[in-house]
């Protein structure tokens, strides 16, 4: 039988409990708990752990490590996101390779780089560097 970690929410009067697999994840659980509730004058979540003994937190400043850490994804990236907009919204949703359309052949097309991000990250948000090729094409291609 797994153990489990017994955290225990409280605003006000009322309370509720939730089961973690282990203190890390309760601290994340907890910090997001306090961040969304933080607009709550009296808010606290606890624990007991065999290992820190009794554990109390009212405020997200407690739990600063366990704050989400911002996404370094490039494709994730706003400036990415905006430009690949840009480019599907002004170019025919064609291949560069095998020129078979969205329209035509119902295939899926994508925004691939010219010249790879990985050899040439200077031209990774360059609009010049950008063309439409479909799935097939643009897995087939891969760093050349």
């Amino acid at each position: 039988m797994q153990l489990t970690l017994q955290v225990t929410y409280r605003i006000g009067d009322s309370h509720r409990s939730r089961h973690y697999q282990s203190e890390e994840s309760a601290k994340r659980g907890i910090y997001k708990w306090l961040l969304k509730n933080q607009q709550h004058a009296d808010i606290s979540a606890s624990y007991f752990s065999a290992a820190s003994g009794y554990q109390a937190f009212q405020d997200i400043e407690q739990l600063s490590d366990y704050a989400p850490k911002p996404s370094t994804n490039f494709y994730l990236s706003r400036a990415w996101q905006d430009l690949r907009y840009q480019v599907l919204n002004s170019r025919e949703h064609r291949c560069a390779l095998c020129h078979r359309s969205a329209a035509e052949h119902g295939i899926a097309v994508e925004v691939d780089h010219i010249l790879p991000r990985s050899r040439y990250p200077d031209l990774a948000l360059d609009i010049n560097n950008l063309q439409i090729l479909c799935y097939e094409c643009n897995r087939g291609k891969r760093d050349k």
